[in-house]
């Protein structure tokens, strides 16, 4: 069963990370899409990664550990990564980088252009 990735374009790690997994992915089990994208997304997007799988959405930290478990090569993390689940810190550190991450939406204006409200 494919599993979708949610991931937000405006932010280059984001970006990067699937970058990566989409290399890492040799079955093609994953696929990646900018909520970006998506009219009217929910705007819990913005705050996290959000994955949908088997009918069911994971966020954040436990996106990540769901993705982990679809890459062989990531597989050997996986102990650690429930460890960290386990005693929190895996959350903590996830929300402290995603509450930290740049945003820069390259190449997302209309053709209008951007518009930059100076009131």
């Amino acid at each position: 069963m494919e599993m979708i990735v949610y991931f937000d374009s405006y932010c280059r790690m984001c970006t990067s990370s699937s970058s990566f997994w989409k290399k890492i992915d040799w079955k093609n089990r994953l696929t990646f899409e900018s909520f970006r994208t998506i009219e009217n997304y929910p705007k819990e997007m913005e705050k996290s990664l959000h994955v949908y799988h088997r009918e069911e959405w994971h966020k954040g930290y436990n996106a990540i550990m769901e993705i982990s478990k679809k890459l062989p090569l990531l597989w050997i993390l996986l102990p650690l990564m429930y460890v960290f689940k386990w005693i929190g810190l895996g959350d903590f550190i996830y929300k402290k980088i995603a509450k930290n991450r740049k945003l820069v939406p390259v190449n997302q204006c209309d053709d209008d252009g951007c518009k930059i409200d100076l009131k």
